[in-house]
């Protein structure tokens, strides 16, 4: 309530206006993996049955992989969270009245003749918020001074241990309460969301989602906040070689069993100049799909 008034007590700027602003302050990159519904194949072994069945195992999305973990993500609460810094009730350094002198006149008949005589009144009145702002920067100025005073050792009273340490935090704890009034406060909300994107071939800078000044974070496709871009860089392929050697076996009448090794690339997330993650990350829909033979037997 006091900003208007923090250059001319306080000598200190103060803004006049409610703000609102959202900034990344933890951004993690985790790859899911998900069945190709484009690349399906059959394996057809008639009466035998695969040598080495533990090698392999059906997953919930009808992969055939190697044993390990698949399991999906963890779901978060996608609503802020809001932690509220108080408000200015109680904060005020003194009384919200005070007394003014009012010079009142009478008529007084003395022999026929009429005077003006003044009369002082003392009234109750409230004070203007200027006249509270300068109360208050002034116990700011005395608090900060007792401090001074305690640190430095120039005070009759003495302190000794934690006591001197209790003082002085109790002290910053009441001018930065002071300060609130010209100053103002500010509420933190956590916001967490989960954001997919699935990268395509010959593609390489994709919208992850977007930052709105109204709203925090936002999909892609809300146009009314600025994008957070991922970059897909050096993306690392097996070599022509071991692809040729694969499509020669595919020629072979044996059964295969086929799979596909992910390209490594390099993700750069960034927001706008300010880069916030740099990682490298697996993408199997940018990988290589091979195949191996599989030992039958007879059952």
């Amino acid at each position: 309530p006091y900003a208007e008034f923090a250059r001319k007590y306080l000598g200190i700027d103060a803004r006049t206006e409610d703000s609102r602003s959202y900034v990344v302050k933890s951004l993690r990159m985790t790859p899911f993996i998900e069945a190709d519904p484009s690349a399906a194949h059959v394996l057809d072994v008639g009466q035998y049955s695969i040598a080495s069945p533990d090698l392999l195992k059906l997953t919930s999305q009808g992969l055939v992989s190697i044993p390990g973990d698949f399991s999906g993500r963890s779901e978060t609460w996608r609503f802020p969270s809001y932690m509220d810094s108080g408000r200015f009730d109680g904060t005020g350094a003194g009384s919200n009245f005070s007394s003014e002198t009012v010079e009142l006149y009478t008529l007084s008949e003395n022999d026929g003749v009429y005077e003006r005589i003044s009369v002082r009144q003392n009234q109750v009145v409230a004070k203007s918020v200027e006249q509270k702002a300068a109360e208050t920067a002034s116990a700011i100025f005395r608090l900060r001074e007792k401090r001074e005073q305690i640190i430095t050792g120039d005070t009759d009273a003495t302190f000794d241990g934690e006591a001197l340490g209790a003082a002085v935090a109790e002290i910053t704890r009441l001018e930065e309460q002071y300060m609130t009034l010209f100053l103002g406060y500010t509420d933190y909300s956590v916001q967490k969301m989960n954001f997919d994107f699935t990268p395509v071939p010959d593609e390489q800078v994709y919208v992850v989602f977007r930052i709105s000044d109204e709203n925090g974070l936002v999909p892609a496709d809300d146009m009314s906040g600025r994008p957070v871009l991922a970059v897909l860089k050096n993306v690392e392929r097996l070599s022509q070689a071991e692809v040729t050697e694969t499509a020669e076996r595919g020629k072979q009448v044996e059964p295969l069993i086929y799979y596909r090794v992910p390209a490594v690339a390099e993700v750069a997330v960034s927001d706008g100049t300010k880069l916030l993650s740099c990682s490298r990350v697996q993408f199997y829909q940018l990988g290589t799909t091979l195949s191996m033979p599989v030992r039958l037997e007879k059952r």
